[in-house]
């Protein structure tokens, strides 16, 4: 089979993995959705400047989308709640993203890094408030509200990316000794979703960081109550709970209330329900009399106040930038990296240094 036959044969399965209509893709490459179908069903083929397109608005580096059949099982070890929505299109294309990342901090000196491992199979609530608390000291914020949890990530070393993944899907994680570990959060979910996510797996890189190494069959309940906790805890701790929530114990919280709070601490009504409970401040019936209200009026995945979205990743770009001063890379091979135009990347490197980035 040719390379062009292989992409034709990758853009239904990179498209449908992100949840693209045909029609959606057709308007950001300029053509009809009946070519779209022509290309899927191989009845035409594109041109190599519109494959290098459909590569940019799929997020697939272009050698991935002309990726060889046959290839070597990725190198990168999953976990993921969902192992069966995750196909081997996907797999190779977030272990070439981890890879890359893995690449530029090599080439920049500038090594990512992960807090201890502190194996623990089973749901330990008073270890998954504890260590909560030892990773909000980890990240510097002690009490205060995290913000955009995904920055606060990468300011301590943590390989995140964000990308759009099966909606069925939060996010997953992924662990080797060379390439060290690194979170995948789905772009298209909420921006409280996704704080959530980046902190549950976290945890599983700390509390399971040696099961990387096994099939994942599924969810197992336990290990998902523990990271689950330990990702409140870090999002709102214990003490502060307490005090926001000190006057409502064994009563309705507001709405009004949970709404500031979530807007204050980045976090799902919700999750601030999920909370109270743990510590005793409500009961499991008032729990979940509030979240079927919620539930009621806004659906089970959604909630107003809107968040607004994460800042866009930083930590990736700046090392590309300094790869790309350092001559360690060439201009194209960082646009491949960060998905972008080349004159997008030469403008956004120019206004860099004029922002005195690098002195």
């Amino acid at each position: 089979m040719t390379f062009m036959a292989m992409a034709v044969k990758s853009i239904r399965v990179y498209r449908e993995q992100i949840g693209m209509s045909q029609e959606e893709l057709g308007a950001c490459l300029g053509v009809t959705r009946q070519t779209i179908a022509a290309w899927e069903n191989g009845d035409r083929a594109p041109s190599l400047d519109q494959l290098t397109k459909i590569a940019r608005a799929l997020s697939v580096p272009m050698d991935v989308l002309l990726g060889e059949e046959g290839e070597e099982a990725p190198s990168l070890l999953f976990r993921a709640d969902n192992p069966e929505s995750l196909g081997p299109e996907l797999r190779v294309l977030l272990t070439r993203k981890a890879q890359d990342y893995a690449t530029i901090e090599r080439l920049t000196g500038e090594l990512s890094a992960l807090p201890p491992s502190h194996n623990l199979l089973g749901y330990d609530p008073v270890i998954a408030e504890a260590m909560g608390r030892e990773i909000r000291d980890w990240l510097g914020v002690e009490q205060a509200p995290l913000g955009d949890a995904l920055s606060l990530l990468e300011t301590r070393g943590i390989k995140v990316i964000l990308h759009p993944l099966p909606a069925v899907v939060s996010g997953l994680s992924a662990y080797t000794e060379d390439l060290g570990g690194v979170i995948f959060v789905n772009s298209e979910h909420p921006t409280e979703r996704q704080y959530f996510t980046a902190l549950h797996e976290l945890g599983h890189l700390i509390f399971h960081r040696r099961e990387y190494g096994r099939p994942q069959l599924g969810k197992d309940k336990e290990k998902e109550d523990l990271v689950n906790h330990f990702a409140g805890a870090v999002l709102m701790p214990q003490g502060v709970v307490e005090k926001e929530l000190r006057n409502y114990r064994r009563q309705w919280i507001p709405e009004p209330l949970l709404q500031d709070l979530k807007l204050r601490y980045q976090i799902s009504m919700r999750t601030i329900l999920i909370r109270a409970y743990q510590i005793n401040l409500i009961t499991p019936a008032q729990k979940r009399q509030q979240y079927d209200a919620l539930d009621h009026k806004y659906g089970r995945t959604s909630e107003l106040p809107v968040l607004p979205p994460p800042r866009t990743l930083c930590r990736l770009e700046r090392l590309v930038y300094l790869a790309l001063l350092k001559e360690e890379i060439t201009t194209s091979r960082a646009a491949e990296i960060m998905g972008k135009p080349l004159v997008e990347v030469r403008q956004a490197l120019q206004e860099w240094l004029m922002e005195g980035a690098v002195s």
